[in-house]
């Protein structure tokens, strides 16, 4: 029956829809897989180095959010590195097109499985994790549901760890002047939407032993096809598409990035990879 408009002005009222974040990335998972940048194995040596500091903790890792698996098989390698028993993985992601390319990267690595699930109902028993990971993706969750969960699946001296490359947005010439030219042409958009003092956030939790903030400053070099394909895995383009028409999108940012190239013809795009540990 439809509801007529005193009904729908009363208490009982319907909350808004809210926007599902699981289905962003349906149609972007093989250019996100195939642009996305990798973690410096520097700051991932940083964090590996920070778990180890209490023995005895479960060698078992979830990337919650996993996307496309790049960030499992990173973690995995600075992990392996340090020696000792062997681990196990499982990468945790809610969309259908990102698992599958994750199970396709990752069916090389029989100690990695892939699930479909949420990071607000983790599918771990209690205790059972000593790493716990989100990589560019705790800002897509239910972070209070999410933490409640890490404190419930990490072990006593396990770690949760966000993790993000973040782009200089305003120092880095290139990026600067991308985003300015995405700002000016969809409504709504800053360039900051994924800034949040999560530091602060983490403090502010009940339960860490510790907290603890990595940062690894690096930049990337790439070809100016490859910055436009980067850009255009990001579901926050979407709208800019729509915009523009897709050939007109891509055409701009090729345009614009091929400007700022350097004689070799790379441009470089200045990263800060920012990884922030909690301590069960």
């Amino acid at each position: 029956m439809n509801e007529t408009p005193d009904a729908a002005a009363s208490s009982q009222a319907a909350p808004p829809v809210q926007p599902d974040n699981t289905a962003r990335f349906t149609g972007l998972a093989e250019s996100y897989q195939k642009y996305r940048p990798d973690y410096p194995p520097e700051a991932l040596a940083a964090v590996a180095a920070y778990w180890a500091a209490v023995p005895g903790v479960p060698r078992r890792l979830a990337d919650i959010g996993g996307g496309t698996g790049i960030s499992a098989r990173a973690m995995l390698a600075a992990l392996d590195e340090m020696g000792g028993d062997a681990w196990t993985a499982q990468v945790v992601e809610p969309n259908d097109d990102m698992r599958g390319q994750a199970e396709q990267a990752l069916a090389d690595r029989p100690d990695v499985t892939v699930a479909k699930g949420t990071a607000e109902v983790l599918p771990f028993a209690d205790g059972e994790l000593g790493l716990l990971m989100a990589a560019q993706a705790a800002h897509w969750f239910d972070r209070p549901k999410f933490y409640a969960e890490a404190k419930r699946v990490l072990a006593p001296g396990g770690v949760m760890l966000i993790l993000f490359n973040n782009r200089e947005l305003y120092d880095d010439p290139l990026m600067a002047a991308f985003e300015e030219q995405v700002e000016t042409s969809v409504e709504g958009y800053w360039r900051t939407y994924r800034s949040w003092n999560l530091m602060a956030e983490l403090h502010d939790l009940d339960w860490p032993a510790d907290v603890t903030e990595i940062i690894h400053p690096w930049v990337w070099r790439l070809t100016p096809e490859a910055f436009t394909g980067l850009m255009l895995s990001r579901s926050k383009m979407t709208p800019y598409k729509e915009v523009h028409g897709d050939a007109a999108a891509e055409a701009a940012i090729l345009d614009l990035a091929r400007r700022f190239a350097a004689a070799d013809g790379l441009v470089d795009v200045q990263y800060k990879t920012q990884a922030a540990c909690v301590r069960r």
